[in-house]
């Protein structure tokens, strides 16, 4: 492989002329199967004289060609050329000192295909990489350091979610994390760039190592002191920084990234082995004793240095990026759950809440700038926990939570002062004097707080009213519209408050009301969600029906605005509430559904071929939001239900969606399109000529995925049985597609019992109401059944064997003589009914007994001289069979009429009242307990 020659082809990928560019990429692609292709790659690579932009482009060819070949899978196989052994070996030979001569940027791409070489080949086929790695390691020069310190990054990864195979990690740690910890540590003493991606790069593989479990090396005192010093010396190193232009691009800094990392790290040891209250019980005694030696030993420490920075970012003099603010939240959340923990930190929860947690809670410059420039993306983050996950402000509200709930009687007196003074003075201020980023906050913190204050105990219950009507229901018409959109989500949650007042309360329904038509985005959809528990309340419910075309219109309208599942929910419900009054628009609501569907889905569809971490995150939300569409519309259709005639014409908007997804084969809303087209057929009971033609693409998805989906087709194959079968019966190529799926999920290794029974299901289906007129249909239903009960360990579970079983009953029930005379054919009779005969008293369903009863008894009608002799003998058996499941008979329905009764029967409010509880013993800590005896577990079940 001549190296001149791919210098001048990848030259050519980057010409301008796109013809230049075509055929250079088509002689690339000729070439890439060529023995020392690969080799000659990592030469180029490595080549100093070579341009920055022809190297990039060969390490990225580079890095496609083992991610897509280095398997040797089949399918990889059919799309592109292997690479031989020899060009594997020349690249595990070479790819670490390509690494080490590369620019970073190179070395991001070589590392990503270092891990995809480690995943495949070590330890049994490149069992001498950590012999190269503890070289790197000790190197005296920085650079082959830090080339170690990435392939070692790698090597973790390959084993940091296994909590089972975690010898090699066990190995890494003893063996090679005393060497990694000296250089972090040298590396902290420097403000050099490559000292600091030194430094996180020690944290990042300390961290990965310690995800799913705790090396035996990394709990000894000795490491634990090391480690622990170096994290806290990374989190102290004094960064200098300009208050007007640092920002969270700052955060991508490798100094920055080292403090994150030793954060995380510490994080990591604390709520996972070093927190005797979150510590599970199955992990006590293995971690019991770190545990405490964390406790004793290193917590103080930590904790001094965690206050001194949140000291330090609110004097302006530190500077914390969001995410390490986030992390310390939720390592000051697990230290309140912890008694000794819990000491240290009580002192300062006043300066905590007032001036850590409180800012974080107030809209901020950066939320303004979302708000103006991508509505959309800023509602997305306040209505959908998901999107926001991790966040300060997340983390924040979190840690505000678990101090009112956990710490009450110590800290939910402060924190109601703490909001009351912000409120009252907000409310005595003028015009130009109030802070609205403070009252933002401030309700933000009040609706953080809700799950304890809105119980009925609740010693602030009787002031609700008031704190609403003062202090929220104002806000509606505020001239900042993020507060309109905060007092919005308060009051919803809320919402469960009642006024003394129905004037007031109608007066508070018009004013959200109103806001659905408010000019900000976010507004609006807060305004939706507010209605959404309005609707409880009788008055509203009629104020609304008189709109409600206008209404669903506007919550369409979102959904095409914002691309979530949030207003979809509330269209649901509005739905359900308002089934009676939907006929007379429900064809033009589901066709606006269909569009708003078939614009999200062509987005999916069309992206699908480039999905990447870019897009997956928005691919998932407009799925969420397919989804959303999609459960709506079924509420819509099950709902119409005594509206046949509606129904079919909502077969018109649905179909086209059903055949749309099972056509593109968009897995992630089967569930969704078989339950709505289950509720068509289920509301008319009947198929209708629409619902026969979607069959085929019902068949051929179950052909192409559908045996994995088999227990959420089983319903509407089902009905399509159940109120099609006169078109089964006299359509023998139907009735060939349904045993060919009964048969392929009998016959799959893919499934389990599981899918076997919904396939026993929809046999039994067929048989009960096709009886007389599928004959052809049994002989095959039996040797299915016979297929796994005439082997003696075939079936696994109780409810399986009753299953197939049941076959041959339905069978006997459809049609006793063929029945008989198939099991005689193949000489399965006696084996069959022995198996039966000793398998009664596991019928235990009221259906399962009555079928057993059914299907013996048509036995039994039948004249014992025109009985199998193999039959004739065991006759007194079948009567003893027949007789003890009609006196279990009784108690079976007694059993089943007294489960619907508990279901049907009115739920006990105090039984299932999860209110907050706010009575027991107190959680103050100045007793003079002894803290390292006592349980935090009985403290936590008593606070």
């Amino acid at each position: 492989m001549d190296l001149q020659t791919l210098v001048g082809l990848f030259d050519s990928t980057l010409h301008p002329d796109p013809a230049v560019r075509k055929t250079a990429e088509q002689q690339l692609e000729q070439l890439q199967g060529h023995e020392g292709f690969l080799g000659v790659l990592l030469q180029m690579i490595s080549a100093a004289d070579l341009p920055l932009g022809t190297k990039q482009a060969a390490s990225i060819y580079f890095k496609n060609r083992v991610r897509r070949s280095w398997l040797s899978s089949q399918r990889a196989l059919e799309q592109h050329p292997p690479i031989s052994e020899n060009d594997r070996t020349a690249t595990k030979e070479n790819i670490l000192a390509a690494i080490y001569a590369s620019s970073q940027a190179i070395k991001l791409q070589l590392t990503e295909c270092l891990g995809i070489i480690l995943k495949h080949d070590f330890p049994e086929k490149w069992p001498q990489f950590t012999v190269h790695l503890k070289e790197l390691l000790h190197a005296q020069d920085a650079q082959r350091v830090y080339t170690g310190l990435l392939a070692l990054l790698e090597l973790i990864k390959r084993y940091r979610y296994s909590a089972t195979n975690r010898d090699v990690l066990n190995e890494i740690a003893k063996e090679l994390f005393p060497q990694v910890q000296k250089i972090a540590e040298q590396a902290i003493a420097s403000d050099d760039e490559l000292a600091m991606r030194m430094a996180w790069l020690s944290f990042k593989s300390y961290y990965n190592t310690i995800q799913s479990g705790l090396p035996v090396s990394l709990q000894e005192p000795a490491n634990l002191v090391a480690w622990g010093t170096s994290f806290i010396k990374m989190i102290e190193k004094p960064v200098a920084f300009d208050k007007d232009t640092i920002d969270e691009d700052s955060a991508k800094e490798p100094v920055w990234k080292a403090k994150k990392w030793a954060v995380r790290s510490v994080n990591r040891l604390y709520s996972r082995y070093g927190n005797p209250a979150l510590l599970p019980s199955s992990n006590a005694k293995k971690h019991g004793a770190f545990a405490k030696l964390f406790t004793a030993n290193f917590m103080p420490q930590i904790m001094r240095v965690y206050l001194q920075q949140i000291e330090g970012y609110t004097a302006g003099q530190v500077w914390m990026s969001l995410r390490i603010r986030g992390l310390v939240a939720q390592f000051l959340s697990d230290c309140i759950k912890e008694k000794s923990a819990w000491k240290l930190l009580k002192p300062h929860t006043e300066a905590i809440v007032a001036h850590f947690v409180f800012p974080q809670l107030c809209f901020t410059k950066a939320d303004q700038e979302l708000w103006e420039d991508n509505p959309v993306e800023y509602v997305q983050k306040r209505i959908d926990p998901l999107d926001d996950f991790g966040s300060a402000t997340v983390a924040a509200s979190n840690l505000l939570i678990d101090l009112a709930f956990d710490r009450k009687s110590a800290t939910l007196n402060t924190i109601l002062g703490f909001v009351n003074n912000v409120l009252t003075t907000y409310l005595q201020s003028t015009e130009e004097t109030r802070d609205p980023r403070a009252k933002d906050g401030a309700l933000n913190m009040m609706s953080a707080l809700c799950g304890a204050l809105i119980s009925r105990k609740s010693p602030i219950a009787s002031t609700l009213p008031e704190f609403l009507l003062t202090h929220v229901v104002p806000e509606f018409k505020s001239q900042y519209g993020f507060l309109r959109a905060r007092a919005l989500d308060t009051y919803c949650r809320y919402s469960s408050v009642e006024f003394p007042d129905k004037q007031i309360s109608r007066s508070v329904f018009e004013s959200v009301f109103n806001l659905l038509h408010d000019p900000e985005l976010p507004v609006r959809v807060h305004a939706a969600l507010a209605l959404q528990p309005m609707i409880e309340n009788d008055e509203n419910r009629d104020a609304l029906a008189i709109h409600l075309p206008q209404v669903m219109q506007v919550f369409l309208n979102l959904t095409n605005e914002i691309d979530s599942d949030t207003i979809t929910h509330v269209i649901e419900e509005f739905v359900e509430v308002f089934a009676d009054r939907m006929a007379p628009f429900a064809v033009e609501l589901a066709q606006q559904l269909r569009d708003t569907f078939m614009r999200v889905m062509g987005d999916v569809v069309s992206n699908q071929p480039e999905l990447n971490s870019s897009n997956i995150e928005d691919i998932s939300d407009k799925t969420m939001a397919a989804m959303g569409v999609l459960k709506t519309m079924g509420t819509l259709v099950l709902n119409l239900e005594n509206s046949p005639e509606v129904v079919y014409r909502l077969e018109e908007v649905v179909f086209p969606i059903a055949r749309f997804v099972l056509d593109q084969r968009v897995v992630d809303l089967y569930d969704e399109v078989f339950e709505i087209l289950d509720c068509c057929l289920f509301a008319v009971k009947a198929v209708s000529p629409n619902a026969w033609n979607l069959f085929g693409a019902i068949y051929a998805c179950f052909k192409n995925d559908g045996v994995d989906f088999i227990e959420e087709m089983l319903p509407l194959l089902d009905n399509y049985v159940t109120y099609g079968m006169d078109t089964v019966a006299t359509n023998s190529d139907l009735q060939e597609r349904l045993f060919d799926m009964i048969e392929s999920v009998m016959k799959s290794d893919r499934v389990g019992e599981n899918e076997c029974i919904c396939a026993c299901k929809l046999a039994e289906t067929i048989m009960l109401h096709g009886r007389g007129k599928v004959d052809g249909m049994i002989p095959g239903f039996i040797s299915l059944a016979a297929a796994y009960l005439l082997v003696g360990d075939a079936i696994k579970t109780t409810p399986f064997l009753v299953h197939a079983l049941e076959i041959v009953l339905n069978a006997l029930h459809y049609n006793p003589v063929i029945t008989l005379n198939v099991l005689e054919q193949y000489q399965w009779t006696e084996g069959i009914f022995t198996r039966l005969v000793q398998s009664t008293s596991k019928f235990s369903r009221v259906h399962d007994k009555k079928l057993l009863i059914f299907g013996l008894t048509a036995v039994l009608n039948i004249p014992a001289a025109q009985l199998p002799p193999s039959l004739q003998n065991g006759l007194p058996q079948l009567f003893e069979a027949v007789l003890h499941v009609f006196q279990s008979l009784g108690k079976a329905i007694e059993a089943r009429d007294a489960l619907e009764r508990m279901y049907e029967g009115d739920d006990d409010d105090e039984a299932f009242d999860n209110e907050f509880e706010w009575d027991g013993a107190e959680d103050e800590l100045d007793g003079g307990e002894d803290f390292e005896d006592v349980d935090d577990a009985d403290e936590m079940q008593s606070a």
